[in-house]
C-alpha cells in the first residue's frame, strides 16, 4: 500500500520520539572512598551531593598526550533537574598517603677521621671529560677534559679529586666520608634491591670525582651536588661522550652533612638503574620514573622537601609523565619532581619495596613498566594517588596538602591543567542539587572525581639543596 506523501514526517516523528535528556551523575563520596564521575568526550555533568563529613573537593585530572596543557572550565549547568539519574559508578576506596618520618644521620656520626679509609694502592692520576650540559655535548665546549688524582679508597670505590682543587683537609676528610657512607650504607642497601653495579672499567671499584666544575653548568647558569651519566655505562660511546666507566659526579662544595648522605644514596640509584640497564644495553628509562625511583633512595628530606612544596602549592601546573625533562624544558623541575616522588612513593607504599627492584630490572620503560610492575592499568594508580594526596596518615591538621581553587559557581571557572596533573576544586557555597559541568578537549582524556577534603599529615621540612 502507498502512503500519501504528507503521512511520512508525521511518522518519522512518532518513530525517532524527543531527544532523551541527558543523564546526570550522583557521586556520592565518603570519608573512606572517592566517587568517580563519568566522563563523556571530555564532558562530565553531576549533582552537588549532600555533603556533612567535611567540604567536597572536585578533582579534575587531564591524562591525554596530545598537548601540554588542556583548558578545563567548569560551570553551573542548566541542564534540567529532572533529568535521569545514571546507575551509580562503582566507589573508588582510598588508599591513603602514609607519610612516614624519614631518619636523618647527625653530622657528628658523618665525619670519618682520614685514617680509617684504606690506603692507597695506585697513586697514578686519572683523565675525565665532565659534561658541562650547555646544549653541544659532544662538540664546541660541551665538556671538560680535567685531570684528578685519587685522594680516597676503600674495598669497593675510590675518590678522585680534580687538580684545580687543592687537597686540603676539608676534601680528605669528605672524600673519606664518602668511601665510609658508600661502603657500610649505601651500596650494601642498594645492592639488596638489584645486585652489585656493573663494572665498566673493570678496576673492582665505583669511581666517584670530586670537581668545582658541576658548579659551572650550563655556561655558568645552573650549580647542581652531583650527577650520573647514562653515557658512562653505554657500550661503545668514545669520549667526550662517556668515560666508559662506573662512576658519580660531585661538586667539591658539597659539605659532610646530611645533604651529602641523600645526595650520595640519589646518585648511586642512578648507578643501579645505569648498571642494569644501559650497561646492557637496553633502552634508559624515562626521566620521570628514573629521577622519582633516584629521589626514593634518599634517606632524609634535604633534597626532596622542597620540591614536594613547589608541585604540592600548584598541582594542575606540572605534569607527572615527562619522558626527557631536558627536552621538554623541565629539567631541575621542582614542581615536576616532587610530583614524580609523591606519585612513586605512594605507589612503593601500596605495592611494597619490591616495586622498586622490578622497575630498575624491567627492559620496558615508562608507563608500561610501571603498569607491568603494578599490574594496575595507569589510569587507575594515577586517579588513585591523586585522591590520595588529600588524606594524610592521621587527622593532624596540616598545611601539607595540595592546594585547592575555591569556586563559587557565580561564573565559571576556566583554568589550564597540564597533561598527567591535577587541578583540586572545592565548591564554596554551591547548594545542593545545582548540576556542575565539567568540559575539557575530547582528547584531554578527562577524569573527574567527587571527594571529601579531611586534615593531613606533617608539613614537609624546607629545603635549600642544590642537589640535581
Amino acid at each position: 500500500m502507498r502512503l500519501a506523501r504528507w503521512l511520512i514526517p508525521v511518522l518519522l516523528v512518532a518513530v525517532s520520539g524527543p531527544t532523551p535528556p541527558t543523564q546526570l551523575d550522583v557521586p556520592r563520596p565518603t570519608l573512606e572512598t572517592a566517587a568517580p564521575v563519568r566522563v563523556h568526550d571530555g564532558t562530565a555533568r553531576f549533582r552537588v551531593p549532600p555533603i556533612a563529613d567535611g567540604p567536597l573537593v572536585i578533582v579534575v585530572s587531564t591524562l591525554g598526550t596530545t598537548r601540554d596543557t588542556y583548558p578545563v572550565s567548569l560551570r553551573i549547568s542548566k541542564t534540567s533537574q529532572r533529568a535521569p539519574l545514571a546507575p551509580n559508578s562503582p566507589l573508588l576506596t582510598i588508599q591513603r598517603y602514609r607519610r612516614n618520618p624519614k631518619p636523618t644521620a647527625t653530622h657528628n656520626s658523618l665525619v670519618v677521621p682520614v685514617a680509617s679509609t684504606t690506603t692507597l694502592l695506585d697513586g697514578r692520576p686519572r683523565t675525565f671529560d665532565v659534561p658541562l650540559l650547555n646544549g653541544r655535548p659532544v662538540a664546541g665546549g660541551g665538556s671538560s677534559r680535567v685531570l684528578a688524582h685519587p685522594i680516597a679508597t676503600g674495598s669497593r670505590s675510590i675518590v678522585y679529586l680534580d687538580e684545580a682543587t687543592r687537597p686540603q683537609n676539608r676534601m680528605r676528610q669528605l672524600a673519606s666520608a664518602i668511601v665510609h657512607l658508600l661502603e657500610t650504607t649505601i651500596m650494601p642497601s642498594g645492592d639488596r634491591l638489584i645486585g652489585p653495579p656493573a663494572d665498566i672499567d673493570h678496576d673492582g671499584r665505583l669511581t666517584v670525582l670530586l670537581t668545582p666544575r658541576l658548579a659551572h653548568l650550563q655556561n655558568g647558569k645552573t650549580t647542581v651536588g652531583g650527577f650520573v651519566r647514562a653515557a658512562d655505562f653505554r657500550p661503545g660511546f668514545s669520549r667526550p661522550r662517556s668515560n666508559q666507566a662506573d662512576m658519580i659526579y660531585l661538586n667539591t662544595h658539597l659539605r659532610v652533612n646530611d645533604d651529602l648522605v641523600d645526595v650520595l644514596s640519589h646518585e648511586y640509584r642512578h648507578v643501579l638503574a645505569f648498571s642494569h640497564r644501559d650497561a646492557l644495553g637496553r633502552e634508559t628509562e624515562e626521566d620521570w620514573l628514573n629521577e622519582a625511583l633516584a629521589h626514593l633512595a634518599e634517606p632524609g628530606n634535604t633534597n626532596i622537601s622542597h620540591r614536594v612544596a613547589a608541585y604540592l602549592n600548584r598541582p594542575s601546573q606540572f605534569p607527572l609523565v615527562v619522558p626527557d625533562y631536558y627536552r621538554a624544558g623541565l629539567w631541575r623541575c621542582d614542581g615536576v619532581r616532587g610530583s614524580s616522588f609523591l606519585f612513586l612513593e605512594w605507589c612503593r607504599q601500596q605495592h611494597g619495596e619490591q616495586l622498586v627492584s622490578r622497575l630498575l630490572a624491567s627492559p620496558k620503560t615508562g608507563t608500561p613498566n610501571l603498569v607491568s610492575a603494578t599490574r594496575t592499568p595507569f589510569p587507575q594508580l594515577f586517579r588513585q594517588w591523586a585522591v590520595s594526596l588529600l588524606y594524610g596518615h592521621d587527622n593532624t591538621v596540616s598545611n601539607w596538602s595540595p592546594a585547592a581553587c575555591r569556586w563559587d559557581g557565580t561564573r565559571p571557572l576556566t583554568m589550564q591543567v597540564a597533561t598527567t596533573a591535577t587541578a583540586y576544586v572545592m565548591p564554596d557555597n554551591i547548594p545542593v542539587g545545582a548540576v556542575i559541568l565539567v568540559e575539557a578537549p575530547g582528547d584531554s582524556r578527562l577524569q573527574v572525581t567527587a571527594a571529601i577534603k579531611r586534615p593531613t599529615g606533617s608539613p614537609l621540612r624546607r629545603n635549600i639543596s642544590v642537589v640535581p
